[in-house]
């Protein structure tokens, strides 16, 4: 008779069937969960490389000088055309002085050659007729002459008289073409149509404009900050101090450039600013930059050397935040967490896709 299997060869069996599942179909299910979990995802993209921005720029003064007052206090919020500090304007109201003075001379010297036209015109006209007068003099000796009724001598002198008023009003023609080659070839103009003058008075214009400048307005509306103290030196080209807007404020996230297959302008965004951990964002993309961040570098790499390595590049990607009226207040560089929701796609779409084409 058959023996009954005894307890230990069916506890030895059970043993040899759990450890076929332990080592072959538990890691196939995990396998499998864990490429269906990968493949099935890809629909949004994320990354906490991003930051808040705001339009920002920096102010330099377009005169130099010692600052000599500050109107206003660190990350205080100005208007357009407030005034920001001052400098000293010493040299400046002795240039605009300067300038008037030169203004000044220039009508004066103008009216002086207007009135020597006018003087040149008026002797010219006597000078005219004095000669006339002569000519017809001479007329009439010479017909005394040819009846011998006068010497010689005394048609002499009137042809020299003749002569010397003929020679004086060519003098003064030339006396005139002078003065009115001085006044530009017209002197009915008004005083400050002269080229002398015009010169003057940019200087003038030129210099009362530095004087205003030695006063340093805000150009745009925001907060100013990093101020001069009272007595730092305002050089020109050098900025003085910086103005954040209050105003539009955006994300610029960087993205791995394996990330953006599907991003494309105008999709929804989460975004959570590190600071309010409470508070979520909802914006859109705006765009994509053209051109990696290397690419912006002071020191774009050379990828043509034998020492190339490759390096995944980080792209730029602006979202748009839309005001609300519960959203705390958002600074510039605060940092962020974006996740763009690209759409119904996933990664089994994308390999199914390149294995379609290559099958083509």
């Amino acid at each position: 008779m058959d023996q009954p299997d005894s307890p230990t060869m069916g506890s030895s069996a059970g043993a040899r069937w759990r450890r076929r599942i332990l080592l072959w179909v538990l890691p196939l299910v995990v396998i499998g969960v864990a490429v269906w979990m990968y493949g099935s995802a890809g629909r949004f993209v994320t990354t906490d490389n991003a930051y808040v921005q705001q339009d920002r720029i920096d102010v330099a003064p377009q005169v130099a000088g010692d600052v000599i007052r500050v109107f206003v206090a660190e990350n205080q919020r100005v208007v357009a055309g407030q005034p920001v500090f001052a400098l000293d304007d010493s040299m400046a109201r002795i240039a605009v002085t300067a300038a008037e003075s030169r203004l000044g001379t220039a009508l004066a010297e103008v009216g002086a050659l207007k009135a020597a036209h006018r003087e040149s015109v008026g002797r010219i006209a006597v000078a005219k007729r004095a000669a006339e007068l002569s000519m017809r003099e001479m007329g009439r000796q010479s017909q005394l002459a040819g009846q011998k009724l006068i010497p010689a001598s005394q048609l002499d002198a009137v042809q020299r008289s003749t002569d010397i008023a003929l020679g004086t009003v060519a003098v003064l023609q030339l006396q005139l073409e002078q003065t009115l080659a001085r006044l530009g070839g017209d002197a009915s103009l008004p005083p400050a149509s002269y080229p002398v003058v015009k010169g003057a008075a940019a200087e003038l214009a030129r210099a009362r404009l530095d004087l205003s400048r030695t006063v340093v307005r805000a150009p745009q509306p925001g907060i100013v900050s990093h101020l001069p103290r009272v007595g730092s030196r305002a050089d020109v080209g050098r900025p003085a101090f910086a103005i954040v807007s209050d105003g539009a404020v955006w994300v610029e996230a960087n993205f791995k450039e394996t990330d953006l297959e599907w991003v494309r302008p105008g999709q929804d965004v989460t975004v959570d600013i590190d600071t309010y951990g409470e508070h979520r964002w909802t914006g859109r993309v705006e765009s994509i930059a053209q051109a990696t961040g290397a690419e912006f570098s002071v020191l774009p790499a050379q990828n043509a050397s034998g020492n190339w390595v490759k390096v995944v590049q980080r792209i730029a990607v602006r979202i748009t935040l839309p005001p609300g009226t519960d959203d705390p207040p958002l600074r510039d560089g605060m940092s962020a967490r974006v996740s763009i929701d690209t759409g119904p796609h996933t990664r089994f779409d994308r390999w199914f896709a390149r294995g379609a084409q290559q099958a083509r």
